[in-house]
C-alpha cells in the first residue's frame, strides 16, 4: 500500500456541517478520520440537496460532498458507557475535532483539560461561529450571520439593493480550511516536543480574513469601500466596469493604466481589427502610462469596450483573450465549469464509486497536487454506523506507531508543566526555514501564515523586482513609496526582506546557497518563469533532494490556460462565484475584490506542513502545484454534485435560504447600517414577533407557519424592513441574539477594525511600530493556539535583512560581501 501524506494519524470527527470539511481535508491527504455520529445520525445527513431529490440520510449531498474518505461509527457520548468508549478511542488519537458550542464538551467530561490527561500529545481542534472565548461567544449564527459580521456582505452587491453573501454557504468552509491548517501547525509542535493543544478556530474571523484592502482603505483614508455592483473605483471618483455583458452572459476584464496597459493594448487592436475600436484606435496609449492621467474621458470609453463585447459570446471572447494574452475570462455557471477544457486537460475530476447507488458520481478533484503522496478521494461518504464493527473491535489494539510518544510526559501521562511552560515560549514552526519567491496576494498569503507561527522566511526580491503589492494604494499619509504600502504589510508580516538580484550570475549562485539552507520553496510566478530563472524543482532538488517546493497560480502549471495571464478577481468569475454572488434577475456580482486569493492559499499551507511530516519520515522532498480556480472549487462542492449527480444548474439567490424565513439583510437606522436575520422555525418566529411587539402583521394569516412565510416572504421582508429602520443595528442585534435568535450586523472595515468586541477580544488586528509607517494595524489569524499562539511581526522593509542573511546564514565575509556588491548580487 502506498504511503499517503498523513497515513500514520488517526482523527476522530465530532463535528456538524461546521467542521465536516476540515476532517475531509485531513482523510482526502490520507488520514485515518473516523466519523463519531449519535445514534440518530449526524444532522448533515438531513440537509438538501439530495440524489434523486429523495430525503434519505444516506442520499445527502452536502453529506457526501464533506465526508469522503471517513469511517462512521454511532456513539452517545453523553451516556456512561458510549462515553468510555470515546475516551479509550480518544486514548491513542491524534486529533479530535468538534463543533459543539463553546463549554458543552467541558460539561460532559470530554473537554481539552480531561482528554489530555489521557493522551498528552491530543491535538483538539474546536470550530465555531465566534471562538471558544469572548462577548459573542455564545452567539447564534448561521452562515449570513457570518457573513454579515466578518465583512465579507458589506461591500458585495448592487447599490440600491440590500448587501448580499454568496449564495453557497461558505463561512464555515472557511473556518474549517483554517482548522486544517491548525492541525498542521499543531502536528509540528508535537513532533519537535510531544505535547498536543486546544486550537480556537472562530469562523467569524476567518471570514474576516478575505477583506485586506477595505481595512487599509479605512485606516489611511477614512473611506469606505461601497457596493457598486460590476463597477469598481477608477480614480479620482471615476468608476469602470470589471463584469461586463456579451452574447450570451457576462465577463470579466478591468481597464487599467500604467502596468494594466499591457492587458488593454491587445484588447484594442483586436477591436481595431474588427473595425469596432472607435475612438480607442486615436487614443495616445503611451501617455496613459503614468497613473496619473486619470480623466474622465478615460471612464467615457467603457461603452465602446461594452459594445465589442455585446458583439462575442463569452467563448469567443476567452478563445480571442487566450491567443492575446488578454486578462480576460467568462463568468462560468457549472456547466461550463464542468466542461472546461483547462480542467479536463488536468485530470481535475475525480469519479467516485457509491455502491449503495450501484453507480459513480463527479466530484470536485483535489485543491492541490502532490508529487509523490496525491490528495485524492479512494471512498464515498460512509453510511451511518458503517464501521461499528470494525473499529469498536478494535478498542484495545493499540497498533505500533498509532500514537506519537509524549517526549515531555511522566511516566504517569500527567504533563510535566514545567517543561511545558518552557515549550509555551517556542513558535509552533520554530526552526522552519523558508525561500520565499512569492511577487502577490495568494501567494504571500502562504508564507505570512509560516512566518506568523515562527518560520523563517527569507522573501527574495529587488529594487528592480520587487513584491508588486509594494506598489499597491493606499499608501500611509498618502505618500507612495515601497515600504509605505497598506497592502503589502497585512501578506508580509513576520519575514526578512532579502535583496538579490535573480538575473545576475552571482546573485543565482546566492540563491543556489539558501537553496541548500531551506526546507521550502515557495513561488508564484506564470508557469515557466522560475525555470527560465534557473530555479524549478527538477534544479533545485538536485541541490536540496529533500526540498518541498510549492508554485501556485491562477490555474497551474500544466494544461492549454496554465498561462494566461489574469487576477484573483477574474479567478471569481471562471470559478463560479459571480455566477453565485448577487441576485437573479441581475448579473453576478464580485463576492469580494479577489476571493480566490483569500480563500485559497490555506490548501497550500496544509499541503507544505503535510510534506514536511512526509519528509521527516521518509526523507523525500515533493513537489506542490497550487491552482487557485481548482481550489476554489471545492467551496462549491454542493452545487456541483447536485450539477453532476442531478442535472441541476444552481444560481444565485440573492439573501434566499430554503432553511429559514425571515432571512436577509434589513435597513436599520443610519447611513447604510444593515442588520441580517435568519428565524428557521416556527417557534422561533414567535419569539421574533414578541421581540418586534406583536404588530399587526406579525399575526397576519400569511405568516402563521413556515411554508406559508416563504410564499409570502417579500411582503414580510418589506414590513419587517420598517421595524428595524427604525432602531440600529446593534440594537436589533443585540435584542434578537439574547433571546436566541441568529443575527448579526453587516459590518464594514470601519466596525471590524476597530469596535467589533469580538475580534478586540481575539487581538485579530495587532498595532505594530513600523519603521516606516509608524503605528499601525497588522492582520492575524482566525485560529488561536493554547500552547504555542502566533507572534506577528513588522513587515520589512525591502532588502531590510540581506547583510544579515549574509552574515549569519550564508555565513559570508566583509570582503565577500563587499565583492557581491560591486558585482551587482543585490541589484
Amino acid at each position: 500500500m502506498t504511503d499517503s501524506l498523513l497515513s500514520p494519524y488517526q482523527v476522530l470527527d465530532l463535528t456538524d456541517d461546521k467542521g465536516h470539511f476540515c476532517s475531509k481535508i485531513l482523510a482526502d491527504l490520507g488520514a485515518d478520520v473516523i466519523k463519531v455520529e449519535p445514534p440518530s445520525g449526524d444532522p448533515a445527513r438531513r440537509a438538501g440537496p439530495f440524489y434523486r431529490d429523495i430525503p434519505n440520510p444516506d442520499y445527502s449531498l452536502t453529506w457526501w460532498a464533506y465526508n469522503t474518505n471517513k469511517r462512521s461509527i454511532t456513539l452517545n457520548i453523553e451516556s456512561p458507557v458510549d462515553k468510555e468508549k470515546f475516551r479509550r478511542l480518544a486514548s491513542r488519537a491524534h486529533f479530535v475535532i468538534e463543533s459543539f458550542p463553546p463549554g458543552y464538551l467541558d460539561n460532559i467530561g470530554l473537554g481539552y483539560s480531561a482528554l489530555r490527561k489521557l493522551n498528552p500529545g491530543l491535538i483538539l481542534i474546536s470550530i465555531t461561529p465566534f471562538g471558544q472565548t469572548g462577548p459573542y461567544k455564545d452567539f447564534k449564527a448561521s452562515d449570513i450571520v457570518l457573513m454579515a459580521m466578518g465583512g465579507q456582505m458589506f461591500s458585495a452587491g448592487d447599490p440600491d439593493r440590500p448587501p448580499v453573501r454568496i449564495s453557497v454557504p461558505q463561512s464555515y468552509l472557511l473556518a474549517c480550511a483554517h482548522g486544517a491548517v491548525a492541525s498542521m501547525i499543531a502536528l509540528n509542535f508535537r513532533l519537535r516536543t510531544g505535547q498536543g493543544q486546544h486550537v480556537d478556530v472562530s469562523a467569524q474571523a476567518a471570514v474576516a480574513r478575505l477583506l485586506a484592502i477595505e481595512y487599509s482603505i479605512w485606516e489611511f483614508n477614512k473611506e469606505l469601500s461601497q457596493r457598486e455592483g460590476a463597477l469598481r473605483p477608477l480614480g479620482n471618483g471615476l468608476k469602470f466596469r470589471l463584469v461586463w455583458p456579451c452574447k450570451d452572459g457576462t465577463v470579466t476584464f478591468r481597464f487599467g493604466i500604467g502596468g494594466h496597459l499591457r492587458g488593454v493594448l491587445p484588447l484594442v487592436s483586436w477591436m481595431v481589427s474588427e473595425g469596432k475600436a472607435g475612438l480607442l484606435e486615436k487614443v495616445n496609449w503611451e501617455a496613459l502610462r503614468k497613473p496619473t492621467t486619470i480623466t474622465k474621458e478615460i471612464e467615457s470609453w467603457q461603452s465602446i469596450f461594452a459594445d465589442f463585447f455585446l458583439c462575442h459570446t463569452k467563448t469567443e471572447l476567452y478563445e480571442g483573450a487566450l491567443q492575446r494574452h488578454i486578462p480576460l475570462f467568462p463568468v462560468s455557471n457549472l456547466t461550463d465549469i464542468i466542461h472546461d477544457h483547462q480542467l479536463e486537460a488536468r485530470n481535475h475530476w475525480a469519479t467516485v464509486e457509491h455502491p449503495e447507488q450501484g453507480t459513480s458520481f463527479t466530484y470536485p478533484g483535489s485543491p492541490t497536487r502532490i508529487s509523490l503522496t496525491p490528495w485524492q478521494i479512494k471512498s464515498c461518504a460512509p453510511l451511518l454506523g458503517e464501521h461499528n464493527k470494525e473499529v469498536m473491535s478494535a478498542l484495545d489494539i493499540n497498533p505500533p506507531g498509532s500514537q506519537i510518544k509524549a517526549q515531555k510526559a511522566s511516566k504517569s501521562g500527567k504533563l510535566n508543566e514545567v517543561n511545558l511552560l518552557r515549550e509555551q515560549q517556542n513558535k509552533a514552526l520554530e526552526g522552519l526555514k523558508v525561500l520565499d519567491f512569492t511577487w502577490f496576494l495568494a501567494g504571500t498569503l502562504v508564507t505570512k501564515y509560516l512566518a506568523d507561527f515562527g518560520a523563517q522566511v527569507l522573501k527574495i526580491e529587488s529594487p528592480s523586482n520587487f513584491d508588486q503589492t509594494r506598489a499597491s494604494p493606499p499608501f500611509k499619509d498618502g505618500k507612495p513609496g515601497l515600504n509605505r504600502s497598506a497592502s503589502f504589510r497585512f501578506y508580509n508580516s513576520s519575514k526578512k526582506s532579502v535583496s538579490i538580484n535573480l538575473s545576475n550570475p552571482r546573485g543565482k549562485d546566492m540563491v543556489l546557497e539558501l537553496v541548500k539552507w531551506a526546507d521550502v520553496v515557495v513561488e508564484n510566478f506564470t508557469p515557466g518563469v522560475i525555470a527560465r530563472l534557473g530555479f524549478d524543482y527538477d534544479k533545485l532538488s538536485q541541490v536540496n533532494p529533500k526540498l518541498i517546493m510549492l508554485s501556485t497560480t491562477n490555474q497551474g502549471q500544466s494544461g492549454p490556460h496554465s498561462k494566461h495571464p489574469g487576477f484573483g478577481w477574474n479567478l471569481s468569475g471562471l470559478g463560479g462565484f459571480n455566477h453565485f454572488s448577487g441576485w437573479p434577475d441581475r448579473e453576478g456580482v464580485e463576492p469580494n475584490a479577489a476571493y480566490n486569493d483569500f480563500a485559497t492559499p490555506w490548501f497550500a499551507v496544509v499541503a507544505i506542513l503535510g510534506a514536511l511530516d512526509y519528509q521527516k519520515r521518509t526523507g523525500k522532498g515533493q513537489y506542490i502545484d497550487l491552482s487557485q480556480y481548482e481550489a476554489g472549487l471545492s467551496y462549491l462542492s454542493v452545487p456541483i454534485l447536485d450539477y453532476t449527480v442531478n442535472g441541476r444548474e444552481g444560481t444565485r439567490q440573492g439573501n434566499y435560504s430554503s432553511h429559514a424565513c425571515p432571512h436577509g439583510a434589513y435597513p436599520c437606522r443610519g447611513e447604510d447600517r444593515w442588520c441580517v436575520i435568519s428565524v428557521p422555525t416556527d417557534p422561533e418566529w414567535k419569539i421574533f414577533r414578541t421581540i418586534t411587539g406583536n404588530p399587526d402583521w406579525a399575526s397576519d394569516i400569511r405568516f402563521n407557519s413556515f411554508e406559508s412565510r416563504k410564499k409570502h416572504e417579500a411582503e414580510l421582508d418589506s414590513l419587517i424592513s420598517v421595524w428595524t429602520i427604525a432602531h440600529s443595528a446593534e440594537d436589533i442585534m443585540a435584542q434578537l441574539q439574547k433571546a436566541g435568535l441568529a443575527a448579526g450586523v453587516v459590518q464594514n472595515a470601519r466596525d471590524l477594525l476597530e469596535k467589533d468586541p469580538q475580534l478586540q477580544h481575539r487581538g485579530f488586528f495587532q498595532r505594530l511600530d513600523h519603521p516606516d509607517m509608524g503605528v499601525v494595524y497588522h492582520m492575524g489569524w482566525p485560529v488561536e493556539f493554547s500552547h504555542t499562539p502566533y507572534q506577528l511581526g513588522c513587515a520589512p522593509l525591502l532588502g531590510e535583512h540581506t547583510d544579515l542573511v549574509c552574515r549569519e546564514i550564508l555565513k559570508l565575509s566583509e570582503e565577500e560581501i563587499k565583492e557581491l556588491k560591486a558585482a551587482g548580487a543585490f541589484d
